[in-house]
């Protein structure tokens, strides 16, 4: 299953078959950890080196857009060095230049000297993950690095039992972007779609993984947490929420006299069978509200497999394009299976990933006679996979690109609302 959703599942393992750079000893003139066995050191840089190689070498040979392991290792020291500030500029190098595993050596050497100097209180994993984290951020909007010990407070707070405030969380630019469900608790406490997420219960939110937040906003029924959130127009506010024990089904559906409305929270495995049950009070002659808004994403082959449900076969739904592959097309392949006698789609900023693939599939279609209103979408048009590494700590990478049946992507873009603008969903058309 190919998964575009801020909060992907699918894992990929890849046997790199690169080797461990040679153990590197203490650079001159720095001072060895006081008190640490000089067998530990060294297993403490085995430990880092193998993390390390593991990362840069998975990102390297899974990325949609892929640089040369040595420049991956430069931009991942250049940005360590930008976090920690001008005193670290002196292991500043350009390792571009050199073969894979003598700038694997070099960097490796460059932490253990920032790890050893006076005052340094960040361990050398610390620092090796740090540096991971940097370059992901370099490398495009989307590709992270969640460090091992955020990823196990992440499962075990996905074991613990609770409940939620009914509220998706976009990531953008690393700002995290709320949009409760209607009729939620957050909602009803004051959370506004497009808020700015701040902290949770006083904690930050700055740098910390989807599901980190996602397992700090979950609890007990009927207890609270306060989300500190920025409205729109630029005031801040605390916001005091009751967590409830929420059925959250994928779709909600409301009987209207002119058709349905059907709103659609999340492209997951259990959508289609929820949307058929409740597609089946389409009556001939009625109209289809798609509402899209707030939709993070989701499935790839499920969002393919709902849009397809609206189209005649051989109509296309999206092209995957991922690097040294030919292009992968899908097209609906059975008749049309709901018939409504238009489709109107609703869309905000909130809109993305799958949910604007469905967008721009339905629009394209004559079969389908869609169109949409709203605002500009999100604008995230691409693959992502998760890569759960040897050491603990995961990558989401972009793995591939989508293209929408007009041929264009939307990846930073978004769409328009095409009832506003003549037909048109792409800015540049």
């Amino acid at each position: 299953m190919k998964n575009l959703s801020t909060s992907a599942t699918r894992s990929l393992l890849l046997g790199l078959g690169l080797g461990l750079a040679t153990l590197v000893s203490p650079p001159l003139g720095a001072q060895a950890p006081v008190g640490v066995p000089a067998a530990d050191q060294e297993a403490d840089v085995a430990t880092v080196t193998a993390l390390v190689n593991e990362a840069v070498g998975q990102i390297y040979k899974s990325a949609y857009r892929t640089e040369p392991i040595p420049v991956i290792y430069t931009k991942a020291l250049r940005g360590l060095l930008t976090s920690l500030g001008e005193g670290a500029q002196a292991q500043a190098k350009d390792l571009s230049g050199m073969i894979d595993g003598a700038a694997e050596a070099e960097f490796i050497s460059a932490l253990q000297a920032i790890a050893t100097a006076p005052g340094q209180r960040q361990s050398l994993r610390d620092l090796a993950e740090t540096a991971i984290k940097t370059y992901c951020k370099q490398h495009d909007p989307y590709t992270r690095y969640i460090e091992a010990d955020d990823v196990r407070i992440s499962q075990l707070m996905g074991k613990a039992s609770g409940s939620g405030v009914g509220m998706s969380i976009n990531e953008k630019n690393g700002i995290f972007l709320c949009y409760p469900l209607p009729g939620s608790p957050a909602e009803a406490a004051g959370v506004k779609a497009g808020d700015k997420l701040l902290t949770v219960d006083g904690k930050s939110v700055n740098e910390k993984p989807l599901e980190y937040l996602a397992g700090l906003i979950r609890g007990a029924p009927g207890t609270e947490v306060n989300l500190r959130v920025e409205h729109g127009f630029g005031r801040a506010q605390t916001v005091r929420v009751t967590r409830e024990a929420l059925t959250t089904p994928t779709v909600f559906v409301e009987k209207k006299v002119t058709g349905v409305v059907l709103r659609v929270r999340k492209f997951s495995k259990e959508l289609l069978d929820e949307a058929r049950a409740a597609l089946g009070q389409l009556t001939a002659g009625s109209t289809l509200t798609l509402d899209l808004r707030g939709c993070p994403g989701g499935d790839l082959d499920v969002a393919i497999a709902f849009t397809s449900l609206f189209l005649e076969a051989g109509e296309p739904v999206v092209t995957v394009r991922t690097r040294g592959r030919p292009d992968e097309v899908s097209t609906a392949t059975k008749p049309r299976e709901f018939k409504p006698a238009a489709i109107v789609l609703l869309q905000d900023e909130g809109t993305a990933s799958a949910a604007e693939l469905v967008i721009a599939a339905l629009v394209n279609s004559k079969t389908a006679r869609a169109a949409s209103q709203g605002v500009k979408t999100y604008g995230k048009g691409v693959l992502q996979t998760r890569i759960e590494l040897r050491g603990g700590g995961v990558l989401m990478v972009t793995t591939g690109e989508l293209i929408a049946p007009q041929g264009q992507t939307w990846d930073l873009t978004g769409l328009l609302p095409s009832l506003e603008n003549r037909g048109r969903i792409f800015p540049k058309e």
